[in-house]
């Protein structure tokens, strides 16, 4: 399994838009549109809400309306570190590596060219791993053209 980086850490906090206000009030990181997605996980489905930042290196992860992994995240631990991802060269060889460790992933997403798996933090020290494949460099908010559809048109009233 050849791991080429972090890809992106990826903070989960109650209110997505106030944390990217204050986080470009302070310390002038903006952050793309936001957006929606559902991922299926063993916990059953998961309803995000998140906003990356244009050099694709910070992902605000919130709950969204309803149950879900973050939800329970933030109730345990309050907002904070969520995880990391590391950007994998291959991620069918990166799973099959780490399930012959007795490892499986416990969701995977996949939206064009872009595709994820997640790992359980019990399996890695108390740290929710992602392992992301894309074919591109990093550039600014290219993920958001494979979920495009889930981006949500709000207006800044909202």
């Amino acid at each position: 399994m050849q791991v080429l980086g972090v890809d992106r850490v990826v903070l989960a906090t109650p209110d997505v838009d106030e944390t990217a206000e204050r986080l470009n009030e302070l310390l002038g990181i903006s952050f793309g549109d936001f957006f929606s997605a559902t991922t299926e996980t063993v916990a059953g489905e998961n309803n995000l809400v998140s906003r990356i930042s244009p050099d694709g290196q910070i992902d605000l992860a919130g709950p969204g309306d309803g149950d879900n992994e973050v939800a329970r995240f933030l109730e345990e631990h309050g907002p904070g570190l969520y995880g990391v991802a590391f950007r994998v060269a291959d991620l069918d060889e990166a799973e099959a590596h780490l399930a012959g460790k007795d490892v499986e992933p416990v969701g995977r997403i996949d939206w064009g060219d872009f595709h994820e798996l997640f790992y359980h933090p019990r399996d890695f020290g108390g740290m929710f791993v992602l392992l992301a494949e894309f074919p591109h460099p990093v550039d600014t908010n290219v993920r958001m053209e494979f979920g495009g559809d889930a981006i949500d048109e709000r207006s800044d009233d909202d």
